[in-house]
């Protein structure tokens, strides 16, 4: 399963980010083989339209799950629409927890 997983930074101690389409970074996170990438979301600067470019973005990944601590009401009808899960954590963690919680 590919995840991606909005952070503030690009390492295993960054926290996932309050706003999935204002975040600095994703973590591309394949379960099957439990290799990460980290992509810059360039798409954080824009005027308008954050959210739904980086969901555009992380889809040529193959994503069948987003982790952040907020979406935005346009992204969630987009992830909807592409039956991508949304998942908010219940509190505050970083990726490395994250990841452990994925992986047991």
């Amino acid at each position: 399963m590919i995840i991606a997983v909005a952070l503030n930074e690009n390492h295993t101690e960054a926290l996932v980010d309050e706003h999935f389409g204002r975040c600095a970074w994703f973590c591309i996170y394949d379960s099957e083989n439990r290799k990460t990438e980290y992509i810059e979301n360039t798409n954080r600067y824009t005027e308008e339209g954050a959210g739904c470019s980086s969901a555009k973005t992380l889809m040529q990944y193959g994503i069948q799950i987003a982790i952040a601590m907020r979406f935005g009401v346009k992204v969630v009808e987009f992830f909807r629409k592409n039956n991508i899960q949304m998942v908010i954590p219940e509190t505050q963690k970083n990726l490395e927890e994250i990841l452990k919680m994925i992986n047991n």
